[in-house]
Protein backbone atom coordinates (compact mmCIF):
# COMPACT_ATOMS: atom_id res chain seq x y z
CA UNK A 1 0.00 0.00 0.00
CA UNK A 2 2.62 1.99 0.58
CA UNK A 3 4.81 2.02 -2.77
CA UNK A 4 1.16 2.54 -4.19
CA UNK A 5 1.47 5.71 -2.14
CA UNK A 6 5.01 6.13 -3.57
CA UNK A 7 4.47 5.52 -7.02
CA UNK A 8 1.41 7.77 -7.21
CA UNK A 9 2.85 11.20 -5.47
CA UNK A 10 6.36 10.36 -7.81
CA UNK A 11 3.89 10.55 -10.92
CA UNK A 12 1.98 13.35 -10.00
CA UNK A 13 6.04 14.71 -9.33
CA UNK A 14 6.83 13.79 -12.76
CA UNK A 15 3.21 15.24 -14.20
CA UNK A 16 4.37 18.67 -12.41
CA UNK A 17 7.80 18.64 -13.97
CA UNK A 18 6.71 17.93 -17.16
CA UNK A 19 3.99 20.69 -17.06
CA UNK A 20 6.34 23.33 -15.60
CA UNK A 21 9.18 22.56 -18.47
CA UNK A 22 5.99 23.16 -21.09
CA UNK A 23 5.94 26.42 -19.58
CA UNK A 24 9.64 27.50 -18.84
CA UNK A 25 10.76 25.90 -22.42
CA UNK A 26 8.52 28.55 -24.39
CA UNK A 27 9.77 31.31 -22.29
CA UNK A 28 13.02 30.54 -22.96
CA UNK A 29 12.18 30.79 -26.80
CA UNK A 30 11.45 34.38 -26.52
CA UNK A 31 15.07 35.55 -25.57
CA UNK A 32 15.19 36.29 -29.17
CA UNK A 33 16.43 39.42 -30.15
CA UNK A 34 14.09 41.73 -31.52
CA UNK A 35 14.68 44.16 -34.88
CA UNK A 36 12.46 46.86 -34.83
CA UNK A 37 11.76 48.95 -38.43
CA UNK A 38 9.80 52.05 -38.12
CA UNK A 39 9.18 52.85 -41.77
CA UNK A 40 6.59 54.68 -43.87
CA UNK A 41 4.91 54.52 -47.32
CA UNK A 42 5.99 58.11 -48.20
CA UNK A 43 10.17 57.70 -47.25
CA UNK A 44 11.60 57.07 -50.20
CA UNK A 45 14.88 55.69 -47.90
CA UNK A 46 12.24 52.95 -46.68
CA UNK A 47 11.34 51.99 -49.85
CA UNK A 48 15.15 51.67 -50.74
CA UNK A 49 15.59 49.93 -47.71
CA UNK A 50 12.74 47.34 -48.60
CA UNK A 51 14.10 44.43 -49.88
CA UNK A 52 17.47 44.14 -48.00
CA UNK A 53 14.79 44.13 -44.89
CA UNK A 54 12.63 41.25 -46.41
CA UNK A 55 15.68 39.20 -47.90
CA UNK A 56 16.87 39.39 -44.03
CA UNK A 57 13.21 38.95 -42.69
CA UNK A 58 13.17 35.76 -44.62
CA UNK A 59 16.98 34.55 -43.74
CA UNK A 60 16.76 35.72 -39.88
CA UNK A 61 12.92 34.71 -39.36
CA UNK A 62 14.09 31.73 -36.83
CA UNK A 63 16.18 33.48 -34.99
CA UNK A 64 15.30 37.32 -34.58
CA UNK A 65 11.35 38.82 -33.87
CA UNK A 66 11.03 41.52 -36.56
CA UNK A 67 8.10 44.13 -35.86
CA UNK A 68 7.45 46.46 -38.21
CA UNK A 69 6.37 49.90 -36.73
CA UNK A 70 4.08 51.92 -39.66
CA UNK A 71 4.59 55.88 -39.46
CA UNK A 72 2.71 56.58 -43.15
CA UNK A 73 -0.56 58.36 -41.17
CA UNK A 74 -2.22 58.90 -37.94
CA UNK A 75 -3.97 55.52 -37.66
CA UNK A 76 -0.96 53.97 -38.29
CA UNK A 77 1.06 55.54 -35.75
CA UNK A 78 -1.42 54.95 -32.90
CA UNK A 79 -0.98 51.13 -34.21
CA UNK A 80 2.73 51.07 -34.18
CA UNK A 81 2.28 52.72 -30.64
CA UNK A 82 0.10 50.16 -28.80
CA UNK A 83 2.50 47.47 -30.81
CA UNK A 84 5.89 49.09 -29.48
CA UNK A 85 4.03 49.40 -25.65
CA UNK A 86 3.22 46.31 -25.55
CA UNK A 87 6.44 44.97 -26.46
CA UNK A 88 8.33 46.98 -24.00
CA UNK A 89 9.42 49.34 -26.85
CA UNK A 90 7.23 52.63 -26.27
CA UNK A 91 10.33 54.84 -25.22
CA UNK A 92 12.31 54.07 -28.71
CA UNK A 93 9.42 54.33 -30.52
CA UNK A 94 8.44 57.81 -29.13
CA UNK A 95 12.15 58.90 -29.09
CA UNK A 96 12.40 57.53 -32.74
CA UNK A 97 9.01 57.58 -34.57
CA UNK A 98 9.99 60.72 -36.57
CA UNK A 99 13.11 59.18 -38.00
CA UNK A 100 12.24 56.57 -40.95
CA UNK A 101 14.13 54.06 -41.56
CA UNK A 102 15.66 53.41 -38.50
CA UNK A 103 16.71 49.88 -37.65
CA UNK A 104 17.25 49.02 -34.52
CA UNK A 105 18.26 45.81 -32.88
CA UNK A 106 17.18 44.69 -28.75
CA UNK A 107 18.15 41.77 -26.96
CA UNK A 108 17.55 42.16 -23.60
CA UNK A 109 15.64 45.44 -22.63
CA UNK A 110 14.70 48.67 -23.87
CA UNK A 111 17.94 49.89 -24.80
CA UNK A 112 18.82 49.18 -28.74
CA UNK A 113 22.16 47.46 -29.08
CA UNK A 114 22.12 48.64 -32.29
CA UNK A 115 20.40 51.23 -34.21
CA UNK A 116 20.61 53.19 -37.64
CA UNK A 117 19.09 55.12 -40.10
CA UNK A 118 18.91 55.22 -43.85
CA UNK A 119 21.56 52.70 -43.83
CA UNK A 120 21.57 50.37 -47.05
CA UNK A 121 24.82 48.07 -45.87
CA UNK A 122 23.70 44.65 -45.94
CA UNK A 123 26.48 43.65 -44.59
CA UNK A 124 25.84 45.90 -41.45
CA UNK A 125 22.62 44.28 -40.84
CA UNK A 126 24.22 40.89 -41.12
CA UNK A 127 26.84 41.55 -38.36
CA UNK A 128 24.11 43.33 -35.64
CA UNK A 129 22.04 40.25 -36.34
CA UNK A 130 24.64 37.72 -35.71
CA UNK A 131 25.76 39.85 -32.51
CA UNK A 132 22.76 39.90 -31.41
CA UNK A 133 21.74 36.29 -31.75
CA UNK A 134 25.42 35.39 -30.07
CA UNK A 135 24.48 37.98 -26.65
CA UNK A 136 20.89 36.62 -25.95
CA UNK A 137 22.27 33.06 -25.92
CA UNK A 138 25.14 34.35 -22.98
Amino acid sequence: MQNNLIRKRAGMLFAFLALMALMIVPAMAKTKPTVAIIKAEWCQACQKLEPTMMELMKEYSDKVEFVVLDVSSDDKVAESQAKAKKLGLGAFFEANKQKTSTVAVFVKGSKPQFMTMQNFDRAAYVKAFDDAIASAGK
